[in-house]
């Protein structure tokens, strides 16, 4: 084919401005193709919760409004209208409303690494600003009252919980403990999994970080999960079996190989707290618990991090932040009462020499 070299000029500025468009790639898939390729690909990376996640806000609220549209034919308004859609006319939570723009955003960015559109549409996407609700753990009374109503009418969540409060563990990871991760000679607990529900049952997976740590603990933490111990092993031997190292310390099964799932353990807990009219407390509430304990105790935020097993102390200081300025505030108040008194010495001092 030849022909002027305006001609070609205005044929290369089409195709410059239809490659900016997405257009003049080598597919025409739609979204739908297009998220059934990309979790496929990335599904052994994923936990079972979050692939679960991933597929059901796909098939309930993505694939609904954008799944049978060609992947080139999508644009940032498209997905921003989607989102207020789906605050505003469904009644999603911000958080949830995110979720689904990064699973958009994502899939989006496979397209663009194998070819199939230029520029990833969800880039510049406006997903709604999520609050951070304000944290109002229980106090020291309130735990108190918890585990001691525990003990008297169910003794098991009450260790359950006791452990719970003393390590800040997740309600998942509480139920992936192992007796092989109980060193009683180090008194120390490792926390390497975490159990998740699932509609086809519960499953063990890592935990959030994908990392192991390692927790001391305290002799009488440590002696609740020796009194455990000796329950589990106790139920073992009535029904013939063996308690082994690999069975789950909170079982539901005489010999411990099958772990309590977390429902029924928010359950339990849901009753005990009702009973006592804490109805606004949540599980997870004593991890909060945890953690503004050890910064009101001036725990270093790099040890707390840790035992709570955040990604990093940027983490731990982002949800806590307003407990980490209260205990600076106090910190500083401490300085406060030793400063001023060398200060007033040297007045004095100074008055002393004036003539």
């Amino acid at each position: 084919m030849h022909g002027s070299k305006r001609e070609a000029q205005q044929a290369l500025n089409a195709l410059v401005v239809e490659t900016d468009q997405g257009h003049g790639t080598g597919t025409k898939a739609t979204f739908e193709q297009l998220s059934v390729e990309w979790l496929a690909l990335v599904a052994n990376d994923l936990s079972p919760t979050t692939l679960y996640r991933y597929k059901n806000l796909l098939k309930n609220r993505i694939l609904p409004a954008i799944g049978n549209r060609s992947v080139h034919a999508i644009r940032t308004n498209d997905l921003d209208r989607l989102y207020l859609g789906l605050v505003n006319e469904v009644g999603l939570a911000p958080a949830t409303v995110r979720q689904a723009h990064a699973i958009i955003r994502r899939a989006f960015r496979q397209a663009v690494l194998w070819g199939w559109i230029a520029a990833n549409p969800a880039v510049n996407a406006t997903p709604p600003r999520q609050v951070r609700s304000e944290l109002s753990p229980p106090n020291v009374a309130q735990v108190g009252e918890l585990l001691k109503k525990a003990g008297e009418e169910d003794p098991e969540l009450g260790r359950f919980l006791h452990i719970a409060a003393a390590t800040g563990a997740r309600r998942g990871e509480m139920c992936a403990i192992r007796w092989r991760n109980v060193d009683t000679k180090l008194r120390t607990l490792t926390i390497e999994h975490s159990i998740t529900d699932l509609p086809g049952g519960p499953a063990e997976k890592d935990t959030k970080t994908h990392a192991n740590r390692r927790l001391a603990l305290d002799p009488e933490t440590l002696a609740v999960l020796q009194e455990q111990r000796s329950v589990a092993t106790m139920l073992a031997g009535e029904a013939s079996m063996e308690l082994t190292e690999d069975a789950y310390v909170f079982s539901h099964e005489p010999d411990g190989l099958a772990p309590l799932v977390p429902g029924s353990i928010t359950k339990r807990f849901q009753n005990l707290r009702d009973s006592l009219g804490y109805e606004n407390m949540r599980l997870h509430d004593l991890r909060h618990f945890t953690a503004t304990r050890l910064i009101a105790a001036g725990v270093p935020v790099r040890t707390v991090s840790g035992r709570l097993g955040h990604a990093s102390p940027s983490t731990t200081l982002s949800v806590y932040s307003h407990f980490v300025e209260a205990s600076d505030q106090d910190a500083a108040s401490v300085m406060g009462e030793l400063l001023p008194k060398s200060r007033r010495k040297a007045r004095k001092y100074v008055n002393a020499q004036s003539p």
